[in-house]
């Protein structure tokens, strides 16, 4: 019975061998999964922020003129309870719009405070926003309500934008690993052509079709372990120096965790592997095919 190590030292000795095809389908590796990884940590710090924003809305139902604001304020009680709620009368409504102009505030002089609708607000911290959305549909019930407003439009409009880029990332993926899995093997032919006398002898003394491939399969293996925790290397370096920065830009605190997570730096390392280990498949049947 050979030993596991027989192959993995044979491997290791082409390697050695063919430094610079093992180089080059090491890059190739490295661009792949990086590329894939810049995507991925963007996309996944986009949907971490979605999820802040909208844990940050509130629920505005604003009422008739006519509208009993604590009749209202009641009825929205029993709708969302455990919630905070606070009934806001049309003089504070207008003093939170004048706080909120600064000094165009001026522009608001002579105006009544009647202009703005009485309102109830449900502060829900912490909810998703489809949780929210709910919500915003159901207070619709509260007895005098004109309007229900959750200020989620443009997460609204984010929300689809993400969902627009994570099908686009798919094919992108899948284009990307197809690409690289081509040009990858297209290298490695070499190696196995450079070695071909040495694969017919060992056929010739009764080598099975699996033990001669055993040590290229590894070698795409190491490579496509290479090159993606280089990418992993590089990805971890690059979201250490701009994390800081869009944080500031963007007034939200953003760690590792929100962009990379662990899963998908492990997810990157096999996804590199398996490029490695399918390259190294498609090298060995062109080869079979001959050239």
């Amino acid at each position: 019975m050979v030993r596991p190590s027989y192959f993995l030292s044979r491997a290791l000795d082409a390697l050695r061998r063919s430094p610079t095809v093992a180089l080059v389908a090491t890059l190739t590796i490295f661009v792949a999964v990086f590329v894939t990884g810049l995507f991925a940590g963007a996309l996944g710090g986009a949907e971490r922020l979605l999820e802040r924003w909208a844990g940050d809305l509130h629920v505005s139902v604003y009422l008739a003129p006519d509208a009993d604001l604590s009749a209202a304020r009641d009825a929205a009680a029993r709708i969302a309870p455990g919630l905070r709620l606070e009934a806001v009368t049309p003089e504070v409504a207008l003093e939170r719009l004048r706080a909120s102009l600064g000094p165009g505030a001026a522009a608001l002089e002579g105006v009544a405070p009647r202009v703005l609708p009485a309102s109830v607000e449900v502060h829900a911290p912490g909810l998703p926003l489809p949780a929210v959305r709910e919500l915003a549909s159901r207070l619709e019930a509260v007895p005098g309500a004109e309007q229900v407003d959750y200020g989620g439009a443009w997460v609204e409009r984010l929300e689809a934008l993400l969902r627009r880029a994570r099908v686009a990332g798919l094919v992108l993926l899948g284009t990307l690993a197809a690409a690289t899995a081509v040009l990858a093997s297209n290298t490695l032919r070499l190696a196995v052509f450079a070695r071909r006398d040495e694969i017919e002898i060992m056929k010739l003394v009764g080598a099975t079709d699996a033990f001669v491939a055993v040590p290229f399969l590894l070698e795409g293996l190491i490579e496509g372990l290479v090159g993606a925790g280089l990418a992993v290397l590089g990805l971890l370096a690059v979201q250490a120096a701009l994390l800081p920065m869009l944080g500031e830009a963007l007034s939200a605190r953003l760690v590792r965790s929100d962009v990379l997570p662990t899963p998908v730096l492990l997810a990157l390392l096999g996804g590199g592997a398996g490029l490695g280990l399918v390259a190294s498949a498609l090298s060995l049947r062109r080869f079979d095919r001959g050239p």
